[in-house]
């Protein structure tokens, strides 16, 4: 009797899984499936398959990164710049007038002089704050006295630019650390299937049995024909030819990756502009792939950490870490940790041997 054969998915690429999900929601029409009856199982794949497409991506690092860069040292050369200039014309100038102009300057740019070594959304919002300060007086007029009343406009569009392309990459930060990974979305797919082919199946062997409807045997067997030249085409790219009649599907065996942490960031109430700037005191995600979090003693003491400029590292209280997964864990920030920039370093022993691995983004507590 005529049915869909099934194949091991196990040896596939995840571009190969990819197209195979693509072909099979092609080869099945979604009306063919409310007409007959199995459409709780083809909407249950199509959720799996279409969540696993959109995850579908070839990793990639953050291509803007020197963009971001280039964009803050050039609004920080230009803070340094009019800040100096002001102090040229305070220590070295004859004329009273306009060095009486400049420490007006000056006055201005030290309130924001911390504003260049600040993280960079503080250092956006000092900035903006200036601008504002030097368009208005006295400090606009001692700007024209100088021959710098540009200077509000350029400190401005560099700030404003720094911030465009820090947005945009905030949000592929935010995006990847809340993104599910192929390894976690293939095996709720391929079980999807797997209940989609059995429906499918079960409805044409009940036809021929005992209805033998001939409009349900035409419409089933081309659904049929069609999602099988779909499993040997893929059999084929795999280079796998054997099958099987249904059954569960092995989980993919996860192909190796790099250890890394792939995000952090606040799990409730953060900026999604700003999503490694974190609260103390509140729940903090962390993402990571290629290990387990495991302490010397098999634990989780001393495995994540904290660590500040001085190279002092804050280990999170154990207690305080949960739902920990094979890529991803929670832990509750330090309450009581000195406000500002931390690397997150995590030390486990997965395997037996120490590995350390640092996020490469700095964190930031409030």
């Amino acid at each position: 009797m005529l049915k869909i054969v099934n194949a091991s998915k196990s040896k596939a690429k995840n571009a190969q899984h990819a197209q195979f999900v693509t072909d099979i929601l092609a080869a099945i029409p979604k009306a063919i499936a409310e007409q007959y009856g199995f459409h709780l199982q083809y909407s249950a794949f199509a959720l799996a398959g279409n969540n696993e497409l959109l995850c579908f991506q070839p990793d990639r690092a953050y291509l803007d990164t020197p963009d971001v860069a280039e964009a803050d040292d050039f609004r920080d050369d230009l803070f340094y710049f009019y800040k100096k200039l002001a102090q040229i014309y305070v220590d070295f100038y004859p004329d009273e007038e306009k060095k009486k102009a400049a420490r007006t300057v000056a006055f201005a740019f030290d309130g924001a002089q911390v504003a260049a070594e600040a993280d960079y959304s503080s250092e956006t919002s000092l900035l903006t704050d200036l601008v504002e300060k030097l368009r208005t007086e006295p400090y606009a007029s001692a700007l024209t006295t100088l021959g710098i009343e540009e200077a509000p406009d350029e400190i401005e569009a560099a700030n404003q630019a720094f911030h465009e392309i820090f947005k945009k990459r905030s949000t592929e930060v935010r995006e990847r650390a809340l993104s599910m990974n192929m390894r976690s979305l293939r095996p709720k797919t391929d079980e999807a299937f797997n209940a989609l082919i059995e429906a499918i199946n079960v409805l044409y062997a009940a036809n021929e049995m005992v209805a033998k409807d001939e409009q349900t045997r035409t419409d089933l067997t081309k659904v049929i024909n069609d999602v099988n030249d779909v499993m040997i085409s893929f059999r084929r790219s795999i280079g796998s030819g054997s099958s099987s009649s249904g059954g569960d599907e092995p989980t993919p065996e996860p192909t190796p990756v790099t250890p890394e942490i792939t995000a952090v960031y606040q799990k409730e109430g953060g900026d999604p502009e700003n999503p490694h700037r974190i609260e103390r005191g509140k729940q903090t995600g962390v993402e990571y792939q290629g290990f387990t979090l495991k302490g010397q003693d098999g634990t989780l003491e001393h495995v994540i950490g904290l660590v500040n400029d001085q190279d002092y590292i804050e280990w999170i209280n154990p207690e305080t870490i949960t739902n920990v997964t094979e890529t991803s864990c929670e832990f509750t920030m330090v309450p009581d940790l000195t406000e500002g920039q931390y690397k997150v370093r995590i030390e486990t022993y997965d395997g037996g041997s120490p590995l350390v691995i640092e996020y490469p983004e700095p964190i930031t507590l409030w």
